[in-house]
């Protein structure tokens, strides 16, 4: 054998790796169900989230409201029982009977409730 092994000819013509390409984005859902009680009757089903897609919404018992803010759900016109909602300081979602509130949003959104013990499913869809 030789220790005198001849250099080969290289020639590339294209590399295996883009350095500018990103994965795919992907969605990821998250479930959960809150329920509402006289000791709680608000809860902050999603913060602020840039990445988030949508967020659907079941209400299962009882009417609640849609709030954006703590002091806004925390309003007693959405928590005490005696209002019946006459005048709510958000949006009013009815019991859902089988369909979804569907919303497009990365805000803050917080439900709130005047009647006891209340379910609301939860689902949020992100993207990554």
């Amino acid at each position: 054998m030789s220790d005198n092994i001849p250099p080969l000819d290289v020639n590339i013509v294209s590399g295996t790796v883009d350095i500018g390409t990103k994965r795919p984005k992907e969605n990821r859902a998250s479930h959960r169900t809150f329920v509402l009680t006289s000791a709680n009757p608000t809860a902050n089903v999603a913060g602020y989230d840039p990445a988030r897609r949508c967020v659907i919404i079941n209400v299962l018992d009882n009417p609640v409201v849609l709030s954006e803010s703590t002091s806004q759900a925390s309003d007693l016109a959405n928590t005490v029982v005696a209002n019946a909602f006459a005048n709510p300081n958000g949006r009013l979602l009815a019991v859902s009977n089988g369909s979804e509130y569907y919303m497009e949003t990365q805000d803050e959104l917080w439900l709130s409730a005047n009647t006891y013990p209340t379910r609301v499913g939860v689902t949020i869809i992100r993207e990554i």
